[in-house]
Order: structure tokens, then sequence, then C-alpha cells
């Protein structure tokens, strides 16, 4: 009995020589260390970290990649927050890897092979292409959510320890608002129309070739003479010349430009007001038409950007 209870006093030694010895030598026979990688979202700008309203941000995809830019996995975060941390649930082996997140993309896109423009369930490289479904009418009528997009590559998972992947972000959506003033009050129906090609993005973030389409909005009363609308496109590209159009339903023509001789290339629009605007930190442009007693028309332009909130036509 005395043997035994000295053989239960020397326990705690024997195990603390395991432990030193899983210290001092080959640690491949010790239990593995945990070395979660961690991610956040941040958006910051020149004015500040970029905020929204809750409710904004319903849905986050993050895409990741090894170095040879093939898919590894896809993990999905409801309701994300920026600049808080998440432990990624899967582990990564120590490599570079690339780290792609699209914010609210479920409802109005699906994913295509840049291949074959097959419909897949995830990309098989960051090649492949985030493509926005537009109805075989050729145009979308229902308010577009807003798009996030962020990348990190080449990013070195050593393995050892907790490593955190901070992800900066970037709006993909553009608000598009419409004042027109001074049309004489009537029973006609008015769309603002934005025709583009930008449906197609790969999942870098890259223009992919697309077709010509149409966003549409119709046009309200918000005082007795004066039309407002508001329209959220995708991301804006000078070389496909997207064209704003006031469009009459009732008359079943175009009002703007109509025979003015004015411009309705957007972005020609937006630049000949404001030739340095910075497209990355602006996303709301108003477009204000007023018309005269002959209907002659003039056009202005105003922009916001990222941290001001004070323009007069909310967004959808």
């Amino acid at each position: 009995m005395a043997n035994h209870r000295g053989f239960l006093l020397f326990l705690p030694v024997i195990w603390l020589l395991l432990l030193t010895s899983c210290i001092r030598d080959d640690l491949s026979d010790c239990p593995p260390e945990s070395n979660k990688v961690k991610i956040n979202f941040t958006y910051d700008t020149p004015y500040g970290p970029r905020t929204f309203e809750k409710g904004e941000l319903k849905i986050a995809h993050l895409y990741i990649f090894n170095d040879k830019g093939e898919y590894i996995n896809t993990l999905t975060y409801h309701s994300p927050e920026l600049y808080k941390t998440y432990t990624l649930d899967i582990d990564l082996l120590p490599g570079k890897y690339e780290f792609i997140v699209w914010f609210n993309k479920d409802e109005f896109f699906d994913v295509r092979s840049s291949d074959s423009n097959e419909i897949i369930g995830n990309p098989l490289n960051h090649a492949d292409i985030l493509h926005l479904v537009v109805p075989e009418e050729g145009y979308i009528a229902t308010p577009l959510p807003l798009i996030l997009y962020g990348d990190v590559d080449e990013k070195e998972i050593t393995g050892s320890g907790h490593q955190l992947v901070s992800i900066p972000l970037e709006q993909n959506t553009n608000t598009i608002n419409v004042t027109v003033k001074g049309l004489p009050k009537t029973g006609n129906s008015y769309f603002q129309v934005i025709t583009d090609r930008n449906s197609n993005e790969t999942f870098r973030n890259e223009p992919a070739r697309g077709t010509d389409f149409h966003y549409v909005a119709p046009m309200s009363r918000k005082a007795a003479t004066d039309l407002t609308s508001s329209l959220r496109v995708l991301k804006l590209y000078q070389e496909n010349q997207p064209k704003f159009i006031l469009w009459n339903e009732t008359e079943k023509k175009e009002l703007y430009p109509g025979n003015s001789g004015l411009p309705n290339n957007l972005i020609g629009l937006i630049l000949e007001r404001y030739p340095d605007v910075d497209f990355r930190t602006t996303h709301i442009f108003d477009i204000i038409l007023t018309y005269d007693t002959s209907m002659n028309v003039s056009v202005d332009v105003r922009y916001w950007n990222d941290m001001e909130t004070d323009y007069e036509i909310e967004p959808d």
C-alpha cells in the first residue's frame, strides 16, 4: 500500500517531465497547438471609417483561394459587422492564400464559369464570374441592395499563433438620384432609365464582358411640379459608356435627351461637372433636369462622398 502511495506521489513529476520533453524535443508526438486564423472587415475612407445603417449589411460570403487561384472554401456570415473579429471555422495549412468577400450578393446574383458561362455553385478560381441576373425583359426594376467587395491577396498563413487577416472593403454600387423641374403637371408616367453592360464582375472585382440591359425606376411627384426618383446601379466603368434617359412611358418616347442635343453619357455628365471626382469614394450622384415653358432643358449634376448624408433624395 505504501509503494502504491509513493507511485501516486511521483505522477505529477512524470507528467511534468513529459511536458518538458515536448518543449525541448521534437513536437511531432505532442498535442497540436490550436492556430486559428481570424478575420475582420474594414472600410476606411479619407474622411474616416465608413459606417452603415443597421440591416444594410445582411450577409457576407468569404471565398478562400490558394496561391494558384484555386477555390478552397466558402464561409458565410449573417448580419456581418465591420471591425468585428471572426474566427475561421476551418483550419488552413501553412502557405499563401487569397481572401475575397462579397456582401449582399445572394438575391440578385449567381456564379458562372469564366470558361463556359454555366451556373456553378462556387467559383473554381478567382477568374470566374459574379453575374447579375437580368430578367428576360432586359431590365431591372427592383432596387438592388448595397454591394461591397474586399480582397487580400498572397496572405502568408504561417500555422503558428493566432493570425489576423484584415480585409479592406470598397463599394460596388452607386445611387443615381434624379429630379425633374418645370414639367407641366399631366397624368403622364415617367421613368429614369440607366442603360449599361456592367452585369459581370470577376471574383477579383474586375469587369467581364456583358451585354446592354436597363436599370429602371419610376418618377414620382415630390412637389407641385417636381418629379423625383432614385436608382441603385452597379460599378460604373467609363469604357461602358452608360446612358441616362428620362422616358415618357405614357407617350412611349424619350424626353431626355430627346432632341435637346445634350449628352446622356452618365459618366460624361459627371466628369464634365466634376473632372476630378473619385469614383472609389463617391457613390451618390444627383442629376437635376430643369425645363422652361418652351420645354428647353438644362442639366446639373451634384455628388456626395461616402461620409456625406445630407442629400435631399434618399436612396431606396
